[in-house]
C-alpha cells in the first residue's frame, strides 16, 4: 500500500511538471495566428467588387463571382475608374501614335463597354455594373491633395474632366475629389448593402488601387454612422506586386513573395476547369487590354485565386501623409 501510494503521488508530480512543462514551451512559441471566420458563400451572399479600373474584377475575383452567382447570390461591380487614363494603350489603339483627350475619353467608353461584355461572360446582368468614372491615375491625389472644396477640384490631364458624367453620379454636384468619391461609395453602399466587399490591398503598387482601399474604408465609416448595425465581411486582393506572380509559372497562384496574408492567413479560393474557361472567357472581352498585355491578363488565369482579410482599421480622410503616390 505504501508503495502503491508513493508510486501515485511521484505520477502526480510527473503530471504537474509536464503541464508546465507545455506551458512554457508554448509561451516561448509565437502567439497563434488569431481564428477568423472561413469564406462562405450562400445564396444570401450579396458581393461588392470594388475594382479601380475595368478588368480588375476578373483578374482578381473572376471565379469568385461566378460561385457567388451560382450559389443564388447577388453581385455588384462598382468601377472607380474607366481605365481612360492609361496612355499606352490609347496610342496602341491610334494609327497615328498620338493621343488626344478625345481619344482618352473615348478609349473610357470602350472599356465600360468591354466591362459589361466580360460580365456578361461571367453570367451578370446589365445592372452589375456601376461606373463612378473618377480619374484614372488621379485616385491616389484625391486621398490628400484634392480633398475638399477648399480648393479646385482635380483636373484630368488625359480626358481634361474635372467631374463624371452627371448620369453616373448619385450625388449632386459630384466633382473629382476626395470627399465626393468617398460619399459616391458610401451611397452605393448603404443602398446595396452588401455582406461581402472585395478591395485592393493597400499595398497594392499601383496608386488607385492603393487609393481604393482607403476610400473604401473612408466610406465604410459614413455608411456605419448611419446604419449602426451594418457590418460586413471585407476581403483584399492584389493585382500588382513587384513582379508577381509572373515569376511563378505553376497553376496555381502563389502568396506574393515578402507580404503576409493579413489578419486571417492567405485566403485560397479553388476554381473548376469549368470557371476557368469561364473567367479566361471574359478576359477575352477586355479587347483593348489584351491587345496592350495579353501576357498580363492570362497571368490570372490559374487554378485559384487569393484573398486576404484587413485588420480592423479605422480610416478618415484626408491623410497627411500620401501612401499611394
Amino acid at each position: 500500500m505504501m508503495r502503491s501510494s508513493f508510486a501515485r503521488r511521484l505520477m502526480a508530480i510527473a503530471a504537474v511538471l509536464l503541464v508546465f512543462c507545455e506551458d512554457s514551451a508554448a509561451a516561448r512559441r509565437p502567439h497563434a495566428r488569431p481564428q477568423t471566420p472561413p469564406l462562405v458563400i450562400t445564396s444570401d451572399t450579396r458581393l461588392l467588387v470594388v475594382a479601380p479600373h475595368p478588368d480588375d474584377e476578373v483578374l482578381a475575383a473572376g471565379g469568385l463571382i461566378q460561385q457567388v452567382r451560382v450559389a443564388g447570390g447577388k453581385v455588384r461591380v462598382a468601377y472607380l475608374t474607366d481605365g481612360d487614363g492609361f496612355a499606352d494603350g490609347v496610342k496602341l489603339e491610334n494609327r497615328d501614335g498620338k493621343a488626344s483627350a478625345k481619344d482618352f475619353r473615348g478609349y473610357g467608353r470602350r472599356r465600360q463597354k468591354e466591362a459589361r461584355a466580360a460580365l456578361a461572360a461571367l453570367g451578370l446582368g446589365e445592372d452589375a455594373a456601376t461606373f463612378l468614372s473618377f480619374p484614372d491615375q488621379g485616385l491616389c491625389k484625391l486621398i490628400r491633395t484634392y480633398w475638399s472644396d477648399r480648393r479646385h477640384p482635380y483636373k484630368s490631364p488625359y480626358t481634361r474632366r474635372d467631374r463624371p458624367p452627371l448620369n453616373e453620379t448619385f450625388v449632386t454636384d459630384t466633382e473629382y475629389r476626395g470627399e465626393d468619391l468617398t460619399q459616391e461609395l458610401a451611397k452605393l453602399i448603404g443602398d446595396y448593402q452588401p455582406t461581402l466587399i472585395l478591395v485592393p490591398r493597400k499595398e497594392d503598387q499601383h496608386p488607385d488601387h492603393c487609393a481604393a482601399w482607403f476610400f473604401l474604408a473612408d466610406a465604410l465609416g459614413d455608411v456605419r454612422r448611419v446604419f449602426p448595425d451594418y457590418s460586413t465581411d471585407v476581403l483584399n486582393y492584389i493585382v500588382h506586386f513587384k513582379d508577381w506572380p509572373f515569376q511563378d509559372e505553376r497553376s496555381a497562384l502563389p502568396a506574393p513573395p515578402g507580404l503576409n496574408g493579413g489578419a486571417s492567413g492567405w485566403i485560397q479560393v479553388p476554381l473548376t476547369p469549368a470557371e476557368m474557361k469561364t473567367k479566361r472567357a471574359a478576359l477575352v472581352k477586355y479587347k483593348t487590354q489584351q491587345h496592350a498585355m495579353k501576357w498580363f491578363l492570362d497571368g490570372f488565369v490559374r487554378t485559384n485565386e487569393i484573398f486576404s482579410r484587413p485588420a480592423p482599421a479605422r480610416v478618415v480622410l484626408p491623410l497627411k501623409p500620401q501612401p499611394c503616390c
